[in-house]
């Protein structure tokens, strides 16, 4: 009788305890425009752009979400030359399994990195994948193709539609979503993206003219610029997140 009185005193008192919080992403976004452009100019000038996402669950020792999508929002003023450029077939890029002979010179706009984790891979082990850009048709997208080798064999692309906005506090818009592939990586094995870092730029000559992909008139040092993004996880959590580009650091 009395071992069944402390039971039901203990379930009584785990009842009142309230509900634990499910773990939440929290995303840090950077970026920084170089070299920057401190005299004043009607000539425009040719940047590169450097995207940092950062992902952290707000629970210690938990993984962030599965990333699912991301829509990150660019300000009025850079122009974009796109269309100025080649551009790269995503299907001939993915039968190549992301060779760079895919796409013609010119197309590509840079790279960067991407870690992920998972919890089927063990405490402690990132996988790190190469991340290659490219201009998509018309300059209306961004082809990304991610590769990783270690601790399992990862590839994937991500074909995203790079738009120009008209009005409102946002000139242009980026939509990445996430192919199943790099989401489940393997059956019932997700990943969690812990950095995405890239770096855009370039430049093509037309008609004897050099044309930056990323061109200004103006980027003060030290100055910053608003930069926004939108970030959807497997399960239905988003989160905004508001930040900076900085011209010529952070």
């Amino acid at each position: 009788m009395r071992v069944h009185r402390v039971i039901g005193i203990a379930a009584a008192a785990l009842a009142l305890l309230p509900a634990s919080v499910a773990a939440r992403t929290v995303v840090t976004l950077d970026g920084v425009a170089t070299p920057p452009i401190g005299d004043f100019t009607l000539t425009p000038r040719t940047l590169s752009l450097t995207i940092d996402a950062r992902f952290a669950s707000d629970v210690a020792d938990e993984l962030p979400g599965t990333v699912s999508r991301a829509v990150i929002y660019f300000p009025h003023g850079p122009r974009v030359n796109g269309r100025l450029f080649p551009s790269c077939d995503p299907r001939r890029l993915r039968r190549l399994r992301g060779s760079p002979r895919a796409c013609p010179r010119g197309s590509r706009l840079g790279g960067g990195t991407a870690i992920g984790a998972s919890p089927q891979f063990g405490s402690g082990v990132r996988e790190r994948l190469q991340v290659d850009m490219y201009n998509g048709k018309g300059g209306r997208s961004i082809v990304f193709m991610l590769r990783g080798f270690s601790p399992v064999l990862i590839s994937g692309m991500i074909v995203a539609p790079f738009t120009a906005l008209h009005g409102g506090r946002w000139g242009y818009r980026l939509t990445m979503n996430v192919p199943h592939g790099l989401q489940e990586i393997a059956s019932d094995i997700f990943a969690s993206l812990l950095d995405f870092k890239v770096k855009a730029g370039g430049n093509v000559v037309r008609g004897g003219h050099r044309y930056g992909y990323i061109e200004a008139l103006a980027c003060p040092p030290g100055a910053l610029v608003p930069l926004r993004g939108v970030f959807s996880f497997r399960g239905g959590e988003s989160t905004t997140t508001d930040s900076y580009i900085a011209c010529g650091h952070r």
